[in-house]
């Protein structure tokens, strides 16, 4: 345990110092398998896991969205959660995808869950004071991190294992928004400052580091694997189109997809392959390497 605690207090330590004024931003790229889910793009949301299983969200023709998880043979599964249409966000290795719904097509809040890899689903409420959920990470260890808006209507981020809740806040940022964690419970998502600023994080036992991406005017963190690479969007100063991003071993870098810049990266698994979005569809990354 003490280990894992180690660990965790290193890689923010890195991060304090690969985003310093003076860091640099490398290029990337991988061997890359590129689909498309139905009509829709993925919307942002979504996961891979080590077996290189892929969980995300498209939108259908309705319009309306759908949960997907996607098999290494390609094979493509959409589903609803309870009928109704979802969000779906990260998968862990054993196959659970957690993600949030609306209950009825009238509701205004929305409800988490988790999906079993035998399609059986599991309502996540939130906390006691939650008006609405969204679960956005879960680990191997079935811990799961989201965000969830209070009946005074303030976003904080929660953890939930074992039926049992524990919330978290930073003073000073708003629309806290945890996207993932690893299994050494280093949670990382991004938030919004006064100025309606994006940033990501990294948050472990009550230590918070503010991630930018160096020369970025907006940073949001999506994926963290268990050795701590990161990955997510960023908007570089005087631009308006997101660029996906990978953080490892102390280094950011662009991710180039079809000759250009990514759009995004949404999940990392344990092997350092990357799910994203560019060029009009989705792709999976492996054997990366910077230039």
């Amino acid at each position: 345990m003490q280990r894992n605690f180690c660990i965790a207090l290193v890689t923010i330590a890195m991060l304090a110092t690969a985003t310093a004024a003076n860091a640099q931003v490398g290029k990337v790229t991988c061997t890359y398998t590129s689909f498309n889910v139905l009509q829709g793009r993925q919307p942002g949301l979504g996961g891979i896991n080590d077996s290189d299983w892929v969980s995300g969200s498209a939108q259908t023709g309705k319009p309306m969205m759908v949960g997907f998880l996607r098999k290494p043979n390609g094979t493509i599964t959409t589903f609803l959660i309870n009928g109704q249409a979802n969000l779906a966000s990260k998968i862990n290795n054993y196959g659970s995808i957690i993600g949030g719904y609306f209950p009825s097509a009238s509701s205004g809040n929305q409800v988490g869950y988790k999906r079993y890899s035998n399609g059986n689903v599991v309502t996540l409420k939130g906390p006691s004071d939650a008006r609405s959920t969204a679960p956005y990470g879960i680990n191997n260890a079935g811990k799961i991190v989201g965000a969830y808006v209070t009946t005074a209507s303030v976003q904080k981020g929660f953890t939930y294992l074992n039926g049992a809740y524990t919330t978290f806040s930073h003073p000073g940022w708003s629309f806290l928004e945890p996207q993932a964690i690893n299994k050494k419970g280093l949670i990382v998502g991004s938030y919004l400052d006064s100025s309606s600023k994006t940033h990501g994080f990294a948050y472990s036992n009550g230590q918070w580091v503010t991630v930018n991406v160096p020369g970025a005017s907006n940073t949001a963190i999506v994926g963290v694997n268990d050795w701590g690479s990161m990955v997510g969007w960023y908007l570089p100063n005087g631009s308006s189109t997101s660029r996906g991003f990978l953080y490892k071993n102390g280094t950011f870098s662009t991710v180039y997809f079809a000759g250009k810049p990514s759009f995004s990266v949404d999940g990392i698994n344990s092997l350092g392959h990357i799910y994203g979005s560019g060029s009009g569809t989705s792709f999976i990354g492996k054997a990366c390497h910077s230039y």
